[in-house]
């Protein structure tokens, strides 16, 4: 006689359950018999009710169990490689491990080559055969690098991975498909004993998403999920040319990131005529001030150094005062639009034409839309001449332009509102201040207070711009290096 399947994993169920069962049962006894009984459940109540509290105050602050670390972009990216990077994130939480078992690497490889070729068409829109168009080693260096990660990420995360064998692995994974019959067989056997209490409880699993993590798994999903965006993070890294092979050492490879640029941060100081930039240039320079010819742009922009201690240098420029009709930037927009990290826009609150600020914006908006491998500079709108606003004898600083107190703050916070709408800045980017040299500046320690504020999107907007230099500079090194092996060979 030949017992069905499932009997027979019923049986081995009992087998592993009876023993506790019956050691359960003893341990009741003894504490009877010793008349420990009431004092063992009091014991064991307020352990399961601290328990219990414990774990609706961790629902209540949202605080999830078995957190699982989770590939982050890159903050220094492009938006190009930002877009990209939210295909890749959404490719990782679709993604269905019934489709890519742990165990067939044939189809995990298909799955790699879908992330690179999803990036490469992104970045190389224009090829046939986009995921070929990156050199051999690139290849080579994604692999290598997203199996150093998976293999850190199994040390640290996947308990005893490091001590089992493939074979094993094999051998605890068709088990553990075993035990998912054996689970489900015991689901339907509480049903038929206890349906009073098992039917709230499936119901509760239903409604909190349980049921459905239940044939894919968590660690299966977190696995693939982390293989997908691994092999995108260094994709992106790599089509976008933010990162490089290392080169071979006597002291081995080592991966080699983008180059840090050691250009100065560039500042342009930009608006109408007689709006009192080189008078804002020369408040924030003050006695630091030193003119040069570093890296002029064109012959009409005027350049600054400011250096303090041992702090990175700046680069402020002085460009000419545009018109309503002539700007200077018309004459070199692919140098002169996209050489900057940080764009400080002088508008005086007495003149009531905005119309050539507002082209100039439209023109470095759209060319740093046109260019997706860069990311546009913070712009800083500083409205000058606020002491000439009316009243026009009263000046009696600081005003309050967020909750403004008398006619003059009023009228202060009326030309902010008018910039920021002119010119689509923010009102908190807009910044008032008074040049006049009888009763000296005012308010310029808000412009510094601002550019620390934009210090991390300026830093980003460097990093791109001087990213191409920084890599043709290491092809150069390289090929320079082969050149010199192969004479020598």
């Amino acid at each position: 006689m030949r017992f069905p399947t499932n009997w027979l994993w019923t049986i081995v169920f009992l087998l592993l359950i009876l023993p506790w069962l019956a050691l359960i049962g003893l341990g009741i006894f003894w504490l009877w018999q010793h008349h420990y009984l009431v004092t063992g459940f009091i014991t064991l109540a307020s352990f399961y009710g601290a328990a219990t509290l414990l774990n609706h105050w961790l629902k209540h602050r949202q605080i999830e169990p078995f957190q699982l670390p989770d590939v982050q972009a890159d903050q220094r990216w492009s938006p190009a490689a930002e877009t990209v990077w939210a295909e890749i994130d959404k490719m990782a939480d679709e993604v269905n491990p019934a489709d890519y078992p742990l165990t067939d690497s044939a189809r995990l490889l298909l799955l790699a080559q879908q992330v690179i070729r999803k990036v490469a068409r992104h970045f190389r829109p224009k090829a046939g055969k986009a995921e070929l168009d990156i050199p051999l080693r690139n290849i080579l260096f994604i692999t290598e690098q997203v199996s150093r990660d998976m293999r850190q990420l199994l040390d640290e995360r996947i308990p005893f991975s490091h001590l089992l064998t493939i074979d094993e692995g094999l051998k605890l994974w068709k088990w553990k498909q075993r035990l998912e019959k054996g689970h489900f067989i015991y689901r339907m056997g509480r049903m038929l004993l206890s349906p009073a209490t098992a039917i709230p409880a499936e119901l509760s699993g239903f409604f909190q998403g349980k049921v459905a993590q239940y044939p894919k798994g968590l660690l299966e999903q977190w696995l693939l999920r982390t293989l997908i965006k691994k092999t995108g993070y260094y994709a992106i890294a790599l089509y976008s040319g933010q990162l490089a092979p290392p080169v071979l050492a006597e002291s081995g490879p080592q991966p080699e990131s983008a180059p840090e640029t050691k250009q100065p941060l560039r500042i342009l100081v930009a608006g109408q005529l007689k709006a009192g930039k080189s008078s804002l240039i020369n408040a924030l320079l003050g006695e630091l001030r030193a003119a040069t010819n570093v890296l002029p742009l064109t012959d009409e922009l005027t350049v600054y150094k400011l250096a303090q201690d041992d702090s990175s240098e700046l680069l402020i420029f002085d460009s000419p005062g545009y018109g309503d009709k002539i700007h200077w930037f018309e004459k070199e927009p692919e140098r002169a639009l996209g050489g900057f990290d940080l764009v400080l826009l002088v508008c005086s609150a007495t003149q009531a034409g905005r119309e050539a600020d507002a082209q100039f914006l439209t023109d470095l908006r759209n060319w740093f839309d046109q260019r997706l491998h860069r990311s546009m500079p913070p712009v800083l709108a500083i409205v000058t001449h606020i002491d000439q606003l009316r009243p026009l004898r009263e000046w009696q600083p600081p005003y309050d332009v967020q909750a403004p107190q008398n006619e003059k703050a009023c009228n202060i916070r009326d030309a902010l509102e008018t910039v920021s709408e002119a010119l689509h800045i923010a009102m908190s980017d807009c910044i008032p201040i008074s040049l006049q040299t009888t009763g000296g500046v005012y308010n310029i320690d808000a412009i510094w207070a601002a550019l620390a504020d934009k210090w991390p999107e300026s830093k980003r907007a460097q990093y791109l711009r001087c990213l191409p230099e920084g890599r043709s500079k290491e092809k150069l090194r390289l090929i320079w290096m082969q050149m010199a092996n192969l004479i020598r060979i």
